[in-house]
């Protein structure tokens, strides 16, 4: 395990050692300095970096690590006083993303990332190569830092191209799920509130769950169980505060399977204490009203069993003045406590408001409808003697396209929750004598 010094304009480190701990990193020394703003050179102040290098001077680390944003000149500066790595908070994210990443597009996300995150520092790099300040990018040469920063451009670029092209074939591939009746469900949160567990416990799923931060990168999509609904339900990259616009921007494409959603689960992790939560409920929120205030949103808080009923009533108060007008919900994916009405009301998206009650003869052609019925309809059947007798929900604009198929089927009977459907259906059934007439 590496050994890393943490640098911190505040006392607030704890989610940075998270991130450390997820790349097995292990901090050895903490330097706190506070201060409203980084300075401007050396990120903490002049004379606290030179305190801090005197006390270094017998110590062994691998790197140091910066609890917040640097510039490249901070960076340049910092990495030719200690001589040792500097890494940032963006920095850390990444790699922690770069070990994470398994599937192509994940891969190809996270190297985007990394070129646009390096191209500023390899800048200030060459800059001061060229001012004859140090020769090169983390001791390369001055010649070869400018190919590489120019190869970086150019790599980028094609990343960029091969990034859209996959945002073209998930649209179609949206487009597909959309005209063969299913509904989408994105999770969406903080990193490590429970998304992966959630996803498993509603769709029977066999997702990775870790403790450790950004543990999914790559969006699951599975088909919601216990309903028959056609809906899907996506597990989704996490979201965390500070995280800078070119790594948002090159996650756009994972990022999306929520913008595109037809509901979107906010969770939250409740039983941690009320600045976590509001902090991290600001920072999702930040990240999805903008482009998905119209949508139906709902806030989730999970882990309700590591708390008691008391301090699940006052997140329930403070986190609703919040989100409001959204709705909130409250669950244990543990103990599948409120997983019943979530499931409930994620059904509800596809908005199956008519019902038809309905008897078929026996026959292959009436299976046969009733199976193709389910691609966009809530079908539930039972054979008595030689009749299918079933009940159909389905969306109020193809009411009438359903009953056509129905009465084309040789329907005897079809009774929606406004009425009989057609005229003399259950006169025909009763004096016609037999169980496969066909509605007239």
């Amino acid at each position: 395990m590496k050994k890393a010094i943490l640098l911190s304009i505040t006392e607030d480190t704890a989610e940075m050692r998270s991130l450390l701990d997820t790349l097995g990193v292990r901090v050895i020394s903490e330097f706190h300095q506070n201060l409203r703003y980084p300075h401007k050179v050396s990120f903490l102040g002049p004379g606290k970096i030179e305190e801090i290098h005197k006390e270094l001077e017998e110590s062994e680390f691998d790197l140091a690590v910066v609890n917040g944003t640097l510039r490249p000149s901070q960076h340049h500066y910092l990495e030719m006083k200690f001589q040792r790595e500097f890494i940032d908070r963006p920095g850390v994210i990444l790699r922690i993303f770069s070990e994470h990443a398994h599937t192509q597009e994940a891969i190809a996300q996270v190297t985007l990332a990394k070129l646009r995150y390096e191209q500023p520092f390899l800048r200030e790099w060459i800059h001061k190569a060229k001012s004859g300040d140090r020769p090169g990018f983390l001791a390369g040469g001055a010649y070869a830092t400018d190919v590489y920063y120019e190869h970086a451009k150019t790599h980028a670029r094609r990343i960029e191209k091969g990034l859209r092209e996959l945002s073209k074939q998930r649209e179609i591939t949206r487009a597909k799920r959309r005209e063969q009746g299913y509904s989408l469900v994105s999770l969406a949160g903080y990193t490590n509130a429970g998304k992966s567990a959630l996803l498993n416990r509603l769709c029977e799923a066999s997702v990775e769950v870790d403790d450790r931060l950004f543990s999914t990168l790559s969006t699951t999509t599975r088909r919601l169980k216990g309903s028959r609904a056609n809906i899907l339900v996506s597990d989704t990259v996490g979201f965390i505060r500070d995280l800078p616009p070119d790594l948002i921007d090159a996650f756009n494409s994972t990022l999306e399977e929520i913008f595109y959603a037809d509901m979107i689960l906010l969770l939250f992790d409740s039983s941690e204490n009320d600045e976590e939560i509001k902090s991290k409920l600001r920072t999702s929120l930040d990240i999805l009203l903008p482009k998905t205030e119209r949508r139906s949103l709902i806030v989730v808080g999970n882990k309700i069993d590591l708390i008691d009923d008391e301090r699940k009533k006052n997140i329930v108060c403070f986190v609703q003045s919040m989100i409001e007008p959204h709705e909130l919900q409250m669950i244990s994916t543990v103990e599948e406590e409120g997983l019943d009405t979530l499931r409930e009301r994620i059904g509800a998206i596809q908005k199956l408001s008519a019902v038809l009650s309905v008897v078929l003869p026996l026959k292959d052609e009436s299976m046969g409808l009733l199976s193709r019925l389910r691609v966009s309809c809530d079908v539930s059947e039972e054979i008595v003697g030689t009749r299918v007798e079933a009940t159909i929900q389905c969306r109020s604009e193809d009411l009438g396209k359903v009953v056509g198929w129905l009465e084309a089927a040789g329907a005897l009977k079809i009774i929606s929750n406004d009425g009989p459907r057609a005229e003399g259906a259950q006169k025909s059934e009763a004096s016609s004598g037999s169980e496969g007439a066909p509605l007239t």
